[in-house]
Order: structure tokens, then C-alpha cells, then sequence
């Protein structure tokens, strides 16, 4: 098991990943890349797409174990393997359990075919997971933030009728209205579903929805509440037109979520899941905004050109950059949401 969960976390990186989130926008960075990358954006998403083909994983013991908190191993024969035991037992498994987007730095070639928006509201990312008559909030970095019951599937007692009953949910939680928004399903009644693709993921978790609305009612049972994030096809017609209608939610919004139609829900960060800030949109992917969202663009916030050498982790200070154009330009530093 501590292979596979490693396996699943192979592409998370913090500091060194791609595009990351945790940083400003490539094309709105003071600093030009230090070199050009042969691995754009648009190349690695086939990469990732490719790969997963190729990845057959136990998902439903995975669930199961995470679901149950349940990591042990065989007894270690030798005093040696009895240290790498003792570690095991202090490992945060619930730390890095979310897939985390890319800045999108280039449209793909797809995007009006292959790839599904999704409105993020402004909040505090959480894995959920409910099991054992119980539910729990996890932070990215897997600290329990909060315990409660629930309606999910394994939230309470009277729902929790077998073992296998258990939830895990990747949501952005807002205090205001105390509302869990699901942002993605990775089990849902102990049926594991990390190998199925997006469109899947996304209409399976609001048949659940649907089908146990009492999961978006408070109650004593279910203090708070969980609501199902809508998601739009990415044709050009259609983002204009949504991002014209109001929000599908009372809190404000943070940015959107673009996620391509076959990616499966793999651990860490992605380029098949991509980030933008609404008054972004215009100048990434050529679409027309309300004021109103653009009325959130940070003064002086200026897009470069984009350049072969845009997809990058690693920028270096240009020497003769002016000091009038450094001004001009904001570094937009992502929320936790990301």
C-alpha cells in the first residue's frame, strides 16, 4: 500500500512543478524564464493522458484504506525494517490527497471539444471524507480541521449501515454560509471512481446529488451543508454566456477550473486541469467578460506576449529589466484554493 500510494503521487511537486499556482501567472511574472523549455504545456497534457492508460492501481483498496485511516503492513522480520515501520505510523497519509490545477498558460488545441469549466468559489480547499458513522475536513498538507456528521454515504450512524459505506469528496469550503462545495467525487457509497474519467466523475457526482438532496439541507444530522459545483462545456458561445449569468453560488468567486474530459483524478498537480482568474480570460483565451469581472483585474496588471519559453517552473531576474516596467507589472499570488 505504501507503494501505491506513492505511485499515486507522482507528479506532486510543490516548488518545482510546472505552471504552478503558488505562483504568479507566467505571462504576468516580473522575470523572463532562464531558458527555454522543450516540454510545453500542450505536450505534457498528451504525455499525462498516455500515461494513465497505462496505470492499473488497486483504487478500491486505496479508497478503502483511506476511507478507514487502516495502513498496516506485514510485521518486518528484522530489526532493520522495524525503524521504516515505526515511520509509516507517524506518515500523514491524508497530506497531498488532491489534484491540483496548472496555470493555463496554453489553450489547447481541444479546448472547445475536450474540456469542462467549472466556477471556483472563494474558500479553503478540503478533502472530505466520510466513514464510520463520521465525517472529516482535511487540509492539502492532511491536518484534520474539523470532525462532524453528515448525510453523505458513511457521514452518520444511520447512514453508515455496512463498513463499506464511505465518501471522499474534494471541496472548497466557505465559512460564511457554512457550505461544503464539491468540486470533485473520488468515491461516493464505498464505489471508488479515482480511474474514471472527468465527464464521468462530474455526472455521476450530481446523479448522487440528486439523489440524496439531503445533503444540501441543514440538519441535525447534517449541520453542514454539501452543493454539487455545475460544470460547462468550454465552446466559446457558451463560457461568454455563463460568465455574463450570475454565479452558481452567493460567495465570491476566486477563479475558474478547466479539466479535460479524460483525465482521471490523479494526486498533485496537473496540466490537464488548468486555473485562470475570471479577468484573465480575455487575454488567455480571447473571450469577452462583464466589467464587472474585470473590474477585479489588480491595477497595473499587464500580460507579456506569449513565447515558446512561457511554460516554466524556474525565472531568473532579467539584469536590464526598468524600473518603470516592474511597477507596471502585479504578481498574482493564488489563494490555498488552488
Amino acid at each position: 500500500m505504501e507503494d501505491l500510494a506513492e505511485q499515486l503521487a507522482t507528479s506532486f511537486s510543490v516548488t518545482k512543478s510546472d505552471n504552478t499556482t503558488a505562483a504568479s501567472h507566467p505571462r504576468l511574472a516580473q522575470y523572463k524564464s532562464k531558458e527555454d523549455r522543450s516540454g510545453l504545456q500542450e505536450e505534457r497534457r498528451r504525455s499525462r493522458l498516455q500515461n494513465q492508460k497505462q496505470k492499473r492501481l488497486d483504487f478500491a483498496n486505496y479508497a478503502r484504506r483511506l476511507a478507514e485511516n487502516d495502513w498496516e503492513e506485514e510485521e518486518p522480520d528484522d530489526s532493520e525494517e522495524m525503524d521504516t515501520l515505526e515511520e509509516r505510523k507517524h506518515k500523514n497519509y491524508y497530506a497531498n490527497q488532491l489534484m491540483l490545477s496548472e496555470w493555463l498558460v496554453d489553450v489547447p488545441s481541444d479546448f472547445e471539444q475536450e474540456w469542462l469549466m467549472v466556477f471556483c468559489p472563494t474558500g479553503k480547499r478540503n478533502l472530505v471524507v466520510a466513514s464510520k458513522g463520521r465525517t472529516a475536513a482535511y487540509t492539502k498538507s492532511g491536518y484534520c480541521i474539523k470532525r462532524f456528521h453528515s448525510n453523505l454515504p458513511g457521514g452518520n450512524r444511520s447512514s453508515s449501515r455496512t463498513i463499506s459505506q464511505y465518501t471522499i469528496l474534494d471541496c472548497v469550503y466557505d465559512e460564511v454560509s457554512k457550505t461544503y462545495y464539491i468540486l470533485d467525487v473520488m468515491c461516493w457509497g464505498g464505489h471508488p471512481v479515482y480511474d474514471c474519467d472527468t465527464e464521468f466523475r462530474f455526472y455521476w457526482l450530481q446523479c448522487k446529488i440528486q439523489e440524496n438532496t439531503e445533503v444540501t439541507k441543514v440538519s441535525k444530522l447534517n449541520p453542514i451543508k454539501f452543493e454539487a459545483l455545475p460544470y460547462y462545456v468550454c465552446e466559446k458561445t457558451n463560457l461568454q454566456e455563463v460568465l455574463a449569468n450570475p454565479m452558481p453560488f452567493q460567495t465570491k468567486l476566486d477563479g475558474l477550473l478547466f479539466y479535460h474530459k479524460k483525465t482521471h483524478y490523479t494526486l498533485g498537480s496537473t496540466p490537464l486541469v488548468g486555473w485562470l482568474k475570471a479577468w484573465m480570460v480575455p487575454e488567455i483565451i480571447n473571450i469577452p467578460v462583464p466589467e464587472s469581472i474585470m473590474a477585479s483585474k489588480p491595477p497595473g496588471a499587464k500580460f507579456r506576449p506569449p513565447s515558446q519559453s512561457m511554460d516554466t517552473s524556474s525565472t531568473v531576474k532579467i539584469a536590464d529589466t526598468k524600473r518603470d516596467e516592474q511597477q507596471d507589472v502585479a504578481i498574482i499570488e493564488k489563494k490555498e484554493i488552488s
